[in-house]
């Protein structure tokens, strides 16, 4: 059986349509959906999510992700092959993370104006990728429906500055706990912090440690999530809404001291 999955920040209506799309095309799909719920437009949020899932799904999986603040203009529309899975999208990066956890990526164009001469110019997630993507579904070949490319807009999640008592990086997302996820990748990290080290955050003391059941309640804590990322968290709350954190803002953190408290 045949899998899709769809990463949109459509909401609630537009995704159905996706879905029929793709079901009158591929009759023999099963389609999951990663998330619906990528803020309006935040092309990085939704890139975090899609790498976060994609990796994990099996071998012969088509991944149709649309944020795509550029709908309608001359950008791009990219077919990416990578680990045996394709991902089907809008050339902004979107994509691309994911891809590249997937192992070595080739990369297409979708040749939109020969498949689809008449579409929506607000809509290519219904008129666009999610034919493409059943199209794949159903075994038809990458090369009936793209060429091959070498240039596409890059996007990285990995952002980390590391000096002698300062980390810097950024926001790369914020999930429904409230933790603030960085941009800041644990093999950044190994030689620089410790289990008690003591961080300070505008302010705010955070402590190191190796998982959440290592703090105290209402605690601010800083860990390595299974993202694989630096995360802020508070023990029992909301790290983003304690921090006023939204969106994809700088962070830079200052290494203060360590304790030899037990935790």
């Amino acid at each position: 059986m045949a899998l899709v999955t769809l990463t949109t920040d459509f909401g609630t209506l537009y995704p159905a349509a996706m879905k029929a799309v793709i079901l009158n095309i591929c009759k023999d799909v099963t389609i999951v959906d990663i998330s619906h719920t990528v803020p309006l437009g935040d092309i990085l949020t939704g890139a975090f999510v899609l790498y976060n899932t994609a990796y994990l799904f099996p071998k012969g999986t088509v991944h149709v992700a649309v944020v795509d603040p550029g709908v309608g203009t001359c950008r791009k529309a990219l077919i990416l092959e990578a680990g045996g899975q394709y991902f089907v999208g809008p050339d902004n990066g979107l994509m691309i993370p994911a891809a590249h956890r997937c192992r070595k990526m080739k990369v297409w164009t979708i040749q939109v104006d020969r498949l689809f001469p008449e579409i929506s110019s607000t809509f290519h997630g219904r008129d666009v990728f999610a034919p493409v993507g059943a199209y794949l579904a159903a075994g038809r070949n990458v090369e009936d429906l793209a060429k091959p490319s070498d240039c596409y807009v890059c996007l990285n999640l990995e952002e980390a500055i590391i000096e002698t008592d300062t980390i810097r990086g950024k926001v790369n997302y914020v999930d429904d706990f409230g933790n603030v996820i960085t941009s800041i990748p644990a093999h950044s990290l190994c030689n620089i912090l410790k289990p008690r080290d003591i961080l300070k955050l505008e302010g705010n003391d955070i402590r190191f440690v190796e998982t959440y059941a290592n703090s105290n309640p209402e605690e601010t804590i800083a860990l390595i999530g299974s993202h694989g990322f630096l995360e802020i968290a508070v023990s029992m709350g909301n790290a983003a809404e304690m921090l006023s954190i939204s969106g994809h803002p700088a962070i830079c953190l200052q290494k203060i001291t360590s304790t030899d408290n037990n935790e």
